[in-house]
């Protein structure tokens, strides 16, 4: 898949609704998105940076 060419809401998909990215469809809105823990080795590890609480 062309990555350059990736709109996140058709290309990602989020189950956390309590993110302000967070769409009907269970997809994300966000332009871009950061996924963090440089150290991680498992999947449990990594973590999405650019998360924003809806509160």
């Amino acid at each position: 898949m062309d990555m350059s060419k990736c709109k996140t809401e058709t290309c990602i998909k989020c189950s956390v609704k309590n993110c302000v990215h967070h769409t009907e469809n269970d997809s994300c809105s966000a332009g871009n998105i950061q996924v963090g823990n440089r150290t991680a080795s498992t999947c449990s590890e990594t973590c999405c940076d650019t998360f924003k609480s809806r509160q």
